[in-house]
């Protein structure tokens, strides 16, 4: 029994890694998306980008590091919220959805491990400038298939219905069972929620685009339409107007933020004054 909750414990503290790290990420790429705003730096808004710029560097690679482990934890803790449901979603054919729910949601998160390993290896095509050479080199091979179009547009649905999800989870405060602010002041959690509502839609915003293209792409059965964060953001600047660039670069660290609050309050069983989140 002491040895279970020994081990209950150290799980415990996985989903705060991965929020942490998370947090990182996703505030330096909000930051590098305003630098290269400003031409400050050659694009590189974008998670293998990003990764791939950090390893030149000694404290880089720490960065690196910590993101790995910190993704792998994340998704850990993702397979053990499916698997053991400690929100008590229940074995409802709605309980079952939403905890496979729980499980996809990882993906995001596979893909920056990936990229993580990719470049602690040195085997990826990554681009520090942001250019997203690996992603039109997946998609270009996958269009040689039969298959491959179908497959392309389905991912780009996929890829919407994130964005979908996100703008959703921020509206209606989905987060809330996995926060436990109920220590803090009234101008905190309304700091708090307002980080959340800003960064949620930004992301969103940013996944819709992607997922726009990658649709494009299949129906064109072009490559050379597939997009990344970078891309997506230069598409917001180029097509819609300088304003929304910055408005989302500055969401995107808002969801950094308040990515590091989940991951210092974070509510491991909900059971932590859910009414007063």
């Amino acid at each position: 029994m002491a040895q279970s909750k020994k081990r209950k414990f150290y799980i415990r503290y996985l989903p705060i890694y991965g929020c942490i790290s998370t947090g990182l990420i996703y505030s330096a790429i909000g930051i590098i998306a305003i630098l290269s705003y400003l031409q400050i730096k050659e694009g590189g808004a974008d998670e293998g980008s990003l990764l791939a710029f950090m390893y030149d560097y000694l404290a880089g690679k720490i960065f690196v590091w910590i993101v790995l482990l910190g993704t792998v934890s994340y998704i850990a803790w993702r397979i053990y919220e499916a698997i053991n449901d400690p929100y008590n979603y229940g074995g409802s054919w709605k309980g079952i959805l939403r905890r496979w729910g729980i499980g996809l949601s990882s993906i995001a998160d596979v893909l920056i491990a990936y990229s993580a390993v990719m470049v602690i290896f040195g085997v990826s095509q990554i681009q520090e400038d942001g250019q997203p050479t690996q992603e039109r080199e997946m998609v270009g091979s996958m269009l040689q298939k039969n298959w491959g179009d179908v497959a392309i547009i389905t991912l780009g649905v996929v890829i919407a219905l994130t964005a979908i999800v996100q703008f959703h989870y921020g509206v209606t405060r989905g987060y809330k069972e996995r926060l436990n602010i109920a220590q803090f002041g009234k101008d905190t959690k309304k700091l708090i929620h307002s980080l959340a509502w800003v960064g949620y839609l930004a992301r969103g915003i940013i996944i819709g685009i992607i997922g726009f293209f990658f649709i494009k792409a299949g129906f064109l059965e072009d490559a050379g339409d597939v997009v990344n964060t970078d891309k997506a953001f230069n598409f917001l600047g180029d097509h819609v107007n300088h304003l929304s660039f910055i408005l989302v670069a500055i969401g995107t660290i808002c969801y950094g933020i308040f990515m590091f609050f989940l991951g210092v309050t974070y509510d491991h069983d909900n059971k932590d004054n859910p009414a007063e989140k």
